[in-house]
This record gives C-alpha cells, structure tokens and sequence, in this order.
C-alpha cells in the first residue's frame, strides 16, 4: 500500500472544517431542523451587539457572503437590526429571544456531533480548544495588517 502524500497544514485544516460542518449539518437533519447560520448566530449572541463590519472582521467572511447569511438571520427573526446611535449610517446586529431559543435547541445538536467526533477520535475535542483559539487569533492579527 503506497503511503499518502503530506498535504498542506493549511488544506488539512480547510478539509476537517468543511467535513465537520457536514457532520453538523447532518444531526440538524436527524433532528428535523432545515440548514441554518447556527455558527454566525451564535457568534452574534457572544458578540452582540456587533455591527456588520465588526462581525466581518471577527469572521473573516466577505462583506457580500456575509450579508446573505445575515439577511436570513433576518428574515428567520433571529436576529435584528438596532440603530446605531453614534453613526446614523450604521447598525448594530443583536440576536432576539426567538434566536436565543434556537441557540438553545441546538445544544444538544452540536453536543451529539462534538460527541460522534469525540468517538471517531478517541479523545476529547476540548483538547484541540486552546490551539485553535491561538491559530485564529493569529490568522486574525495578521489579516489586520493589511
């Protein structure tokens, strides 16, 4: 049996993101719940209120792809836009009591995925928690530099 090549880091960690988003998406199914922005919600709930371009640098997700995902918060009633009273051109983006259930119902979705992962792997996730906090933090530091 030849012996897979070594892949980028990088790749690495873009293919176990996408493939952990597809686990992900598949509980929400199991459990009947349509694909929904479960990420970008919960990180306006820990952010909130954030603006748009608050959210876009703690994101790292392009203003136009971010605006989509957005508007569906919207319309869901997920979240809402609130007036910025500092700059009348801008806004602030807040997650509403109906997002906060959501998040709510989700946790035992997002533990049931963690948990299959957990499984696969033989060790907590925890364990990978102050690692990738440290990569985003520097991926995020030297997007700031630009």
């Amino acid at each position: 049996m030849a012996k897979e090549p070594r892949r980028p880091v990088l790749l690495e960690l873009a293919v176990a993101n996408a493939l952990a988003s597809q686990i992900f998406v598949r509980e929400l199914i199991r459990a009947g719940y349509p694909f929904t922005q479960v990420g970008m919600l919960t990180l306006i709930g820990i952010h909130g209120p954030i603006t748009p371009s608050g959210l876009e640098a703690e994101t790292g997700i392009p203003k136009t792809t971010l605006r989509g995902r957005l508007q569906s918060l919207i319309v869901s009633g997920y979240v809402r836009r609130v007036p910025n009273p500092e700059d009348r051109r801008s806004h602030f983006l807040q997650i509403t009591s109906k997002g906060e259930a959501f998040l709510e119902e989700m946790e035992p979705i997002i533990a049931a995925a963690e948990k299959a992962i957990e499984d696969e792997l033989g060790v907590p996730l925890e364990e990978y928690r102050e690692p990738l906090e440290r990569l985003r933090k520097a991926n995020r530091a030297l997007l700031s530099r630009d």
